[in-house]
């Protein structure tokens, strides 16, 4: 499966439409690092919101969407892996 280029989102629009998925290959340096997934991009919807908890190593954060009517969470995970891309479709 070919490459594609996905992003450490940490701001969300309300409303907009996203794919998910866990990148597989980086490049470059902080601040420029680009992120890429060799993984089938997952629809899960509008964003509706965001949730944080704790502190540290100890914290974690997870998106929240909605799509046919259904809530679908997405959780962060340690390693910070999690990439999402703006989808051109909205629903």
């Amino acid at each position: 499966m070919p490459e594609t280029e996905v992003f450490r989102l940490t701001k969300f629009e309300t409303g907009t439409s996203y794919f998910f998925a866990i990148y597989t290959r980086r490049e470059g340096r902080h601040p420029n690092e680009k992120y890429f997934t060799s993984n089938e991009l997952e629809y899960v919807g509008e964003y509706i919101r965001s949730e944080r908890w704790g502190y540290g190593d100890g914290g974690g954060g997870a998106e929240i969407f909605v799509k046919s009517g259904i809530e679908v969470r997405i959780v962060y995970t340690y390693e910070g892996t999690t990439c999402f891309k703006e989808a051109a479709i909205t629903g």
